[in-house]
């Protein structure tokens, strides 16, 4: 039980990316390109589980079979450093087709606004809420990838 609570804790970098989420579809004129952010929790969850097994099957392993134990801890790294790639990667993709989308989609660029969600929870007139919504989902994406550096130290201390 304890163990689970833990694993709930090292996943801190979830909050924020789900932040973003939120705020990328209660945006009119972002809405559903905040599935972007819904894709990169998925991964993410994905590359740090896979991270984190192989590092306690290599404290598993180590007294019975050291090269295996440490082929694990290299793959270990590997996936913390992958972590970080792929979180700074979606973090600039993100931002820039949120960026683009709001633009063209709030009418800065051509001057006809459309709505991009299928419900409308703010209205479409506010554009500043908007803005500060497309600021905040970045915002949350920054502290994401700081979180997930943060994260990386942290599992490589485990494997030293």
């Amino acid at each position: 039980m304890l163990g689970e609570h833990k694993r709930c804790i090292e996943m801190y970098i979830l909050i924020p990316l789900i932040l973003s989420a939120v705020c990328s579809f209660v945006n009119p004129y972002v809405g559903l390109f905040g599935i972007f952010t819904l894709v990169e929790v998925i991964i993410i969850l994905c590359v740090d589980i896979n991270a984190n097994v192989r590092i306690k099957l290599s404290d598993k392993v180590s007294a019975e079979d050291p090269p295996r134990s440490e082929r694990l801890k290299r793959s270990g790294r590997v996936l913390a450093t992958a972590e970080c790639v792929l979180t700074a990667f979606f973090t600039i993709i993100t931002a820039a087709v949120e960026s683009g989308v709001w633009m063209l989609a709030s009418g800065r660029i051509t001057g006809d606004p459309v709505v991009m969600t299928p419900f409308s929870i703010i209205s479409e007139e506010n554009l500043t809420l908007s803005f500060v919504l497309l600021v905040s989902a970045m915002v949350f994406q920054v502290i994401a990838l700081i979180l997930v550096f943060v994260r990386r130290r942290q599992l490589r201390k485990r494997i030293c």
